[in-house]
């Protein structure tokens, strides 16, 4: 049996007891709850997601391998009608793999440990409340100690370029002054060389293609503490680092 941690999260059709219909169904499936967080009301993260959400944390023990416990997610998501018309959109149920043991792999559909769960309030918000000891492998810290470098009032974030933007007419000049989204600085790296900043977090950014849309994740493991973001434009990018701000400050 593997320890595993589960996000829960949505905001159409009654989430609490969407939530705990899952709970439910996990626990029936052979999968044996272990635990489950309270119920924590949060911002939507971008435009399209409706209004805010719910979310909260299982962690559960498995005998199942990371596909077939995410396959079985999947299908406890359809039972409770999740339809995936749009990403990022409103949702009955989502039900995230955070972590299965300390197991580390990035294929394309399963990414363990959770790529972005390290920087998101609504994530660790509950997780901390039932997994505070269990290991992010790749980060080398407890969820605890993820969440304790959350609980700050500013937060820096460094901004790379890729060649491709940094040549390009249209990212010229982008984020020659810091952008400040709340209690989140953005700011171009290379700006700040020779500048002792305790950054928070880093972002790629890089040209958004059909094989890399908006929202997608790299073919390969960015690098500790680090978001890749495919952008199209100069305000697409910046909606993206405002969501971004948005899921670090809830």
């Amino acid at each position: 049996m593997v320890r595993c941690l589960i996000a829960l999260g949505g905001n159409l059709g009654g989430s609490e007891l969407l939530f705990q219909r899952a709970i439910e169904q996990l626990d029936a499936d052979g999968d044996r709850v272990l635990a489950v967080s309270r119920n924590f009301e949060t911002r939507a993260v971008g435009e399209q997601a409706g209004g805010g959400f719910l979310n909260a944390a299982a962690v559960l023990e498995s005998a199942a391998g990371p596909w077939q416990l995410l396959q079985r997610l999947q299908a406890v998501e359809s039972v409770c009608g999740r339809e995936r018309m749009l990403r990022w959109g409103p949702r009955t149920l989502d039900l995230d793999l955070l972590l299965f043991g300390e197991s580390e792999q990035w294929e394309c559909g399963l990414i363990l440990p959770h790529p972005a769960m390290w920087l998101r309030r609504f994530v660790l918000s509950s997780a901390v409340e039932v997994a505070g000891d269990m290991w992010h492998p790749r980060l080398g810290q407890s969820i605890d100690q993820l969440w304790q470098q959350l609980c700050v009032p500013q937060f820096a974030v460094g901004v790379e370029l890729s060649g491709e933007l940094a040549e390009s007419a249209d990212f010229a000049g982008f984020l020659e002054q810091p952008l400040q989204h709340g209690a989140v600085s953005f700011q171009r790296s290379v700006a700040a060389v020779g500048v002792a900043v305790n950054w928070f977090a880093r972002l790629q950014l890089r040209r958004a293609d059909l094989r890399n849309p908006p929202w997608s994740y790299p073919e390969a493991y960015p690098g500790d503490r680090t978001l890749v973001l495919f952008v199209r434009s100069p305000e697409n990018a910046l909606e993206q680092l405002r969501q971004t701000a948005t899921a670090i400050t809830g």
